[in-house]
């Protein structure tokens, strides 16, 4: 039940076209992958509702990705609550069930992520909880290779 790392970090984006193109076309961030239908599997995983959600994940060359989630139901422009940071841990059942038991406020349960997910999502298994200030963290437990 430890973290190994730091999968990755999220913004909340109010435009993902003109997000890519700042990060990918002028700072030269290659895209891994870029899924636009994600909007049922956001919501089971944040635990918000959302009609309308795209996510481009981007290539930090280093085996870390930025990833960006644009959420048409955000209520106002530079609303970021979705932004977040994520770890990956090695057995995300025992560490949930940890932090839940020790008053951690989670936003939903550990979700397992099919192809809908994108390719580098698919068998990774996601949950959201909350810190002590409100921030949103991601726990990523990825599959055995």
């Amino acid at each position: 039940m430890t973290v190994t790392g730091l999968h990755h970090a999220s913004l909340t984006v109010a435009d993902l076209d003109r997000s890519l193109h700042f990060y990918r076309d002028l700072l030269g961030v290659p895209v891994r992958e870029q899924v636009d239908a994600a909007a049922e599997t956001f919501a089971a995983v944040s635990g918000e509702a959302s009609r309308h959600v795209r996510i481009a994940d981007l290539d930090l060359c280093d085996g870390r990705v930025l990833e960006l989630i644009e959420n048409r139901d955000d209520p106002a422009p530079g609303d970021h609550r979705g932004s977040h940071i994520a770890f990956q841990v090695d057995d995300i059942v025992a560490t949930h069930r940890r932090l839940t038991r020790a008053g951690v406020q989670a936003r939903s349960k550990p979700q397992p992520l099919g192809p809908e997910a994108g390719r580098h999502w698919a068998g990774c298994i996601v949950v959201y909880l909350t810190d002590p200030d409100g921030a949103t963290v991601e726990l990523v437990q990825v599959p055995e290779a």
